[in-house]
């Protein structure tokens, strides 16, 4: 039954990426030293591979970019950079050497395309470093494909007149976690409403992950100051307090919002993040880069799009494609 879903959705993200219009092709920089000559290396997509997920070679060289569920070593799921091509034909370890011992490395439970900006463990100089990677989305034209999601503000003068304005707001980009969080780096963050103070609402793409400004996160009132909130959980559009309603300050990191500062998040600040048993809560630089003008469609609407543009075929292979990557995340 889960390879049939697994080759269901290698079909349906075939079909769901080209109505889309998916990025085809993406150029890298921010290699380390010993690895310069992949730096400015566009790597153009070949297919999918049988988790669905889409994989890439380099232009005129043997490299590759594909998402592997267990690379052979330690069962953990990640992005690889890679010289040798991956099978289309295997559920794990796809370049068949039974290691993860590979250009760059990224653990990431994100299947719909490579991140990117994020921190990849990147083999330099014989040893393994953390290296900030940036990964250009492009189509055949070599325009930027990420979202910037529109809203209006509506005004009325003193003679009644009423004009409407539109506005975008744009996406985010995650990056600088730590090695604990080190799967959320590179995802997107899409603007899908406003919170009741007004503050905008993030939400990743094909994921429930959200950032979002709570001015009181337990909502007992012992709370000094407001805070921006990176969560798993959908906050609340009405409430002005425990915006998920929790009743406790439960998230994966936060950072006190200065008075008047609900605009957006900071692009760059020492966010206090929960890094794991051991290192517990950390002071961690998160940057969150801002982008704009783009036609790529969040990840959570894969369903929905495929449904109204395919049918109910095309929607149960959407199904199939998000229940694979269940199975083999």
């Amino acid at each position: 039954m889960a390879k049939f879903l697994v080759a269901v959705a290698a079909t349906a993200a075939s079909m769901v990426s080209a109505s889309l219009g998916d990025p085809w092709m993406y150029t890298l920089t921010g290699a380390c030293d010993a690895q310069n000559d992949v730096n400015g290396m566009t790597f153009v997509k070949q297919g999918n591979t049988l988790s669905g997920a889409p994989y890439y070679k380099a232009l005129r060289a043997e490299k590759y970019m594909y998402y592997d569920p267990d690379c052979g070593e330690d069962g953990e799921a990640r992005w690889v950079i890679d010289v040798n091509r991956p099978s289309v034909n295997k559920t794990s370890d796809l370049d068949g050497d039974g290691l993860c011992d590979d250009i760059g490395l990224m653990t990431s439970q994100y299947t719909f395309h490579p991140p990117t900006a994020g921190e990849w463990s990147m083999l330099c100089d014989g040893i393994y470093h953390p290296q900030f990677l940036t990964l250009l989305e492009g189509t055949s034209t070599m325009t930027v494909t990420t979202t910037a999601t529109p809203t209006t503000t509506t005004s009325t003068s003193r003679n009644g007149t009423t004009t409407t304005t539109k506005s975008t707001k744009a996406s985010l980009i995650l990056g600088g976690t730590c090695a604990y969080k080190r799967a959320l780096n590179g995802m997107i963050f899409d603007f899908v409403g406003a919170a009741a103070d007004g503050s905008p609402i993030y939400k990743a793409r094909g994921l429930d992950e959200y950032i979002y400004r709570d001015a009181d996160c337990d909502g007992a009132g012992n709370v000094t100051a407001a805070r921006w909130v990176f969560d798993n959980s959908k906050p609340s559009s009405t409430a002005t307090k425990d915006l998920d309603g929790d009743g406790n300050c439960t998230y994966h990191a936060s950072l006190d919002s200065a008075p008047g500062g609900t605009s957006r998040p900071p692009a760059s600040a020492e966010w206090s993040m929960y890094c794991g048993e051991a290192s517990g809560w950390m002071k961690v630089g998160l940057t969150l880069l801002e982008v704009q003008n783009g036609d790529v469609k969040a990840g959570r609407d894969l369903i929905v799009n495929a449904a109204t543009r395919s049918g109910l075929v095309a929607a149960v292979a959407a199904v199939a494609l998000v229940t694979a990557q269940l199975l083999f995340a």
